[in-house]
């Protein structure tokens, strides 16, 4: 991994993933491109019904890049030691007009990002992660990793990511990305399967459970791997649970639609992870 995206809107918890994904490239010995994505006020929809003071988009490009350019001096002051070895990323940034997922998306293709890393705020937040529209697009646009940091989640060693699966064969590309990252942490990993059924030894959930880990075994081949699964009353308890495991520094899932992470945001208890978890939350893209 050589190069993560860290879109900012600037905001308290855009800034704890800046944090976050700069010491995380320390360790990957990655750099660090901040972004940010403006829109000019008068090409906004409801514009024409709304008195914009006059502003166009080269001001507001200027004002974007001045405050990217303080963040980068905030965010290197002290950033890298003296520490032999210790590898001190690059920080630069880039702006552009637009959505923040039109942004993105261009500036992963352009620059050939391998990571983006996104802040999502706290509870009772209005721009926690289920009510943020940029967040969601991006889960459900994204062709690229996607590592999103709570508000609370403060960067530590890697040691344990758990990767959350629906026990289907098109996670498979998923797996094999996170091991390349797992790599560069030297970090476990343990698949989970969430089910609200017992699992008997020779029963369908079972046999499913050996087949998908097969597939798993005979595609990677990653020696701190292991696998579980989870039996509790519903996904949704099943995640808060895991969610509230001290021992799990990541949780990853991979997400199209009606997977376990599509019902994780529409379902009707779908705010519980991203409001309770202090865990970031990795999401990988369905191999299409």
């Amino acid at each position: 991994m050589k190069k993560i995206l860290m879109p900012t809107d600037f905001s308290v918890p855009a800034e704890n993933a800046a944090h976050y994904a700069l010491q995380l490239a320390k360790v990957l010995k990655a750099d660090v491109i901040l972004c940010n994505a403006y829109r000019v006020p008068a090409e906004a929809p409801m514009a024409a019904q709304v008195a914009w003071p006059l502003v166009d988009s080269s001001q507001i490009a200027q004002e974007v890049s001045g405050n990217l350019d303080n963040m980068v001096r905030e965010l290197s002051a002290g950033a890298c030691t003296t520490e032999a070895g210790e590898y001190c990323p690059e920080l630069t940034y880039e702006s552009a007009k637009g959505s923040v997922c039109e942004v993105v998306s261009a500036l992963v293709k352009k620059r050939k990002i391998d990571l983006v890393v996104m802040g999502m705020a706290g509870a009772g937040s209005v721009t926690q992660l289920v009510l943020g529209s940029n967040t969601r697009e991006m889960i459900d646009k994204a062709d690229f990793p996607l590592l999103l940091v709570p508000y609370e989640a403060a960067f530590k060693k890697i040691r344990k990511i758990v990767f959350v699966t629906d026990l289907d064969e098109d996670e498979l590309e998923a797996v094999t990305e996170l091991t390349h990252f797992a790599a560069s942490l030297n970090a476990q990993i343990v698949i989970v399967h969430i089910t609200s059924r017992a699992v008997k030894l020779e029963g369908k959930l079972h046999k499913e459970m050996e087949e998908f880990f097969q597939s798993i075994c005979s595609r990677v081949d990653y020696p701190a791997i292991k696998y579980e699964y989870v039996w509790n009353i519903d996904v949704d308890n099943g995640l808060d649970w895991l969610a509230e495991q001290k021992d799990v520094d990541i949780i990853a899932m991979a997400h199209h639609a009606h997977n376990l992470l599509y019902k994780l945001f529409i379902g009707s208890h779908t705010h519980k992870l991203s409001r309770h978890t202090k865990i970031p939350l990795l999401v990988f893209p369905f191999a299409h």
